[in-house]
Parts: C-alpha cells; sequence; structure tokens
C-alpha cells in the first residue's frame, strides 16, 4: 500500500513538473510571437509614413506569419466545433473535461490494464477459496453452523425490539384512552381518525414512543456487547444483532416513514407541523440514512470480533464470512418476515425488514481494512459453541406469535 502511495506521489509531481515546463514554453512562445509582430507593424509603419502612396506588398516572411494565423484562426474554430458537439453529447463532462497528454494516456492505459489484470487474478483466488471451503469440511460446518446461527439471532433479536416497538405504542395509547389492536401484521387503531382523542400531544407520544424505546435498547445491547459479564461469544452476537435492529428501528422506522407517510412520520409533522415532504424531513432523512452508514463502519469489526473462530476471518475467507453471517441471515429474515405475515402484509413493516441494508452495507466494503487486519491476532477472540435449542426457541415464538396475534389482541 505504501509503495502504491509513494508511485502516486512520485507520478503527481512528475505531472505537476510537466504541466510548469509546458506552461513555460507556452508563455515564452506567446512573447516571442508577440514581438516578432509589433516589429513588423513597426516596420510597415516606417515605410508607410516614408512614401504613403507606394503599394504595399507583403514580404515573404509577412506572408508566411499571416498564412500562420490564419491557419490557427482555422484550428481554434475546429476545437470550438469539436467541444461543442461533446458539449450537446455529454454536457457534464465536457465541462469537467480535461486534456491529458501522450504520457498522461500512456500510463492511464498500462493502469487499466494492471487493474484488468488484478482483477481476475481476485476473482480466480476467491473462487479457488470457495472451493476450499466446500472441499474443507471442518471450514464448511463451521461456516454453515455460523450462518445458521447469525440468522438465528438476527431473526429473535429483530423480534425483540419489534415486539417492545408494538407493546410501548398499545401501553402509550392506552394512557390518552385511544384503543388499539394488535395483530401479526401491525398495530391497528379502531377509532376514526376525527376523534377529538387524536390530540397533538397523543399523536406525537404514540408515534415516538416504539422508535424511542428501540434505540434506547439498542445502546442498552451495546453497552452489554462490551460489557465484562459477557464472555459468550454467542450472546456477543446477539447483542450486536439487537443493536442494530434497534438502531434501525429508529432510523429505519423514519426512512420508512418518510416514503410510505406513516407512523414515525407524524412526529415530526406535527412537532414542526410541517406539510409532506418538508424540508425537515428531507434534511432527517439524509441524516438518518448517514447515520446508518457510519454505524455501519463501526459495526463491522465488532462482527469479526463475534467470529468465534479465527480460521473463518482470515483474509482470504473474510469477504465469505461476511457474506454468510451477516448479509445472508438478513435476507433469510426479510423472507421469513414476508411469510409470516402472509397473506396481509403492511408495506411499513416489509420496508423495516429492508433498512438493515444501509447498516450492512458498509461491511462488504471494509473488511479488509487496514484497521481490521490485526483483529485475528490480537487474541481476543474466543470460540463459539452452536445449539439447536436457540433455533427451536426461535420456531416457537414465530408459532406462538403468529397464532396468539392472528385475530388480534386488545388491552383491557
Amino acid at each position: 500500500m505504501f509503495k502504491r502511495f509513494k508511485y502516486q506521489r512520485e507520478y503527481r509531481r512528475k505531472q505537476n513538473a510537466d504541466k510548469r515546463k509546458l506552461r513555460k514554453h507556452h508563455e515564452a512562445m506567446r512573447k516571442e510571437m508577440k514581438a516578432e509582430i509589433k516589429a513588423e507593424r513597426s516596420k510597415q509603419f516606417h515605410h508607410f509614413l516614408a512614401n504613403p502612396f507606394r503599394s504595399r506588398g507583403l514580404s515573404p516572411d509577412a506572408e508566411l506569419k499571416r498564412e500562420m494565423k490564419s491557419e490557427i484562426y482555422r484550428l481554434k474554430k475546429d476545437e470550438r466545433q469539436r467541444k461543442m458537439r461533446r458539449f450537446r453529447e455529454n454536457p457534464i463532462r465536457a465541462i469537467f473535461y480535461r486534456e491529458k497528454s501522450s504520457e498522461e494516456l500512456q500510463m492511464a492505459q498500462w493502469r487499466k490494464t494492471d487493474k484488468k489484470v488484478a482483477f481476475r487474478k481476485r476473482i480466480r483466488s476467491k473462487f479457488h477459496t470457495l472451493r476450499e471451503i466446500f472441499g474443507t469440511g471442518d471450514i464448511r460446518k463451521k461456516f454453515i453452523y455460523g450462518t445458521i446461527q447469525s440468522t438465528t439471532f438476527y431473526i429473535l433479536s429483530f423480534l425483540i425490539v419489534y415486539i417492545s416497538y408494538q407493546m410501548i405504542t398499545m401501553l402509550v395509547s392506552k394512557g390518552f384512552n385511544i384503543p388499539t389492536v394488535w395483530y401479526y401484521y401491525r398495530v391497528k387503531f379502531p377509532l376514526f381518525s376525527g376523534s377529538h382523542l387524536y390530540t397533538r400531544a397523543a399523536l406525537i407520544s404514540i408515534f415516538s414512543a416504539g422508535p424511542m424505546l428501540s434505540l434506547i435498547l439498542a445502546f442498552i445491547f451495546l453497552k452489554q456487547y462490551f460489557s465484562k459479564k459477557v464472555k459468550s461469544q454467542n450472546l456477543k452476537l446477539l447483542l450486536l444483532w439487537g443493536f442494530i435492529n434497534g438502531i434501525n428501528m429508529f432510523f429505519g422506522s423514519y426512512i420508512v416513514g418518510f416514503v410510505t407517510r406513516t407512523e414515525f412520520i407524524y412526529v415530526s409533522e406535527w412537532i414542526f407541523m410541517s406539510s409532506m415532504f418538508d424540508v425537515e424531513e428531507i434534511f432527517f432523512t439524509i441524516v438518518s440514512i448517514s447515520i446508518c452508514l457510519l454505524i455501519g463502519r463501526l459495526v463491522t469489526p465488532l462482527f469479526l470480533l463475534s467470529s468465534g473462530s479465527i480460521k473463518l476471518i482470515e483474509t482470504k475467507n473474510r469477504l465469505f464470512y461476511i457474506l454468510s453471517h451477516v448479509f445472508i441471515p438478513w435476507g433469510i429474515g426479510v423472507v421469513v418476515f414476508f411469510l409470516m405475515t402472509s397473506p396481509t402484509h403492511y408495506i411499513p413493516l416489509f420496508m423495516k425488514t429492508i433498512t438493515p441494508v444501509f447498516i450492512l452495507m458498509p461491511t462488504i466494503f471494509i473488511y479488509n481494512s487496514a484497521r481490521n487486519e490485526a483483529i485475528q491476532t490480537t487474541g481476543v477472540i474466543q470460540k463459539s459453541y452452536f445449539r439447536w435449542s436457540i433455533v427451536i426457541i426461535l420456531l416457537a415464538i414465530l408459532f406462538f406469535y403468529r397464532i396468539l396475534l392472528n385475530f388480534g389482541l386488545q388491552l383491557f
């Protein structure tokens, strides 16, 4: 990496030196041409003063210079026409276009070729590593069990946060004497929308209670993750997924509300008394996406620390670890919640299962960064154990969740 930075610095230094030389050369040629033109005009003026009525024929040198000037004018005209054609084809590229020298074009072509060769080598290396993983029984078993375990913890933590979200919403609604019915796909408000009970304070409290509790749970999960009392790697992975789902239920809920005009978006609408897609809503949505991406950068090393096996997070295996322990559990979770809410699908809930992608997306880009290289040599990674009992508990929770809430649950 340092060699590459050194090469880039040397290349930029040489490029700047060439630019300075070329600029000086052009400036000298311009001054020389101005001086010659000035001398020729002075000579013509003196000849005119000597005999104003003499025919003024051009000397051979003057004729040559006149042809040169017309040629320069023609070349400039062609260049303007070429730029105009380029602007009509692609205005943005034409505005930010920079003419490259022949050496720069040659070096760019070399770099392009090197990049293609390096990319092909990386692809071949990844396929070779994938064949090794499937061909080695011990590693294959670790990947399969790790994927099942991570999927179980993701769905379980999502259920914990989501059930807490819905319960606090119902409790706050009960405090304002607003009836609610909790179904397996959403909490419904049977009271008609024109009721006097839907005050500004009630709407802000009801629709902000769930996201605020989710955010509090997220920080509790994160604190427990770093607690010295928690030594089990399995529990650490559950707490990490709980933190991600808690953050998603706060910032992701606002993003979903901005798109679907439901739930959490009512809070900002009633606080600022704003209209649809107002400035503050756009600002808060951009902030929410940015914070999710930032948190994704922070949780990447935490996923590596929760691997439970140094072999899984070796440099050559790290990409497949991220795919199997992060993205595949999230994808399976989306499918599970989609099937669990069939045949009645609530679009905001379905979108809330998709918005964790903003947190998980950075992991695919920085899993091999310099700060994550030393994790496997720190000695803090502890061995984890797979337990089928967790999977059975999750299936039981999903079954009873669907059965109990199929006909609706009310608070009396």
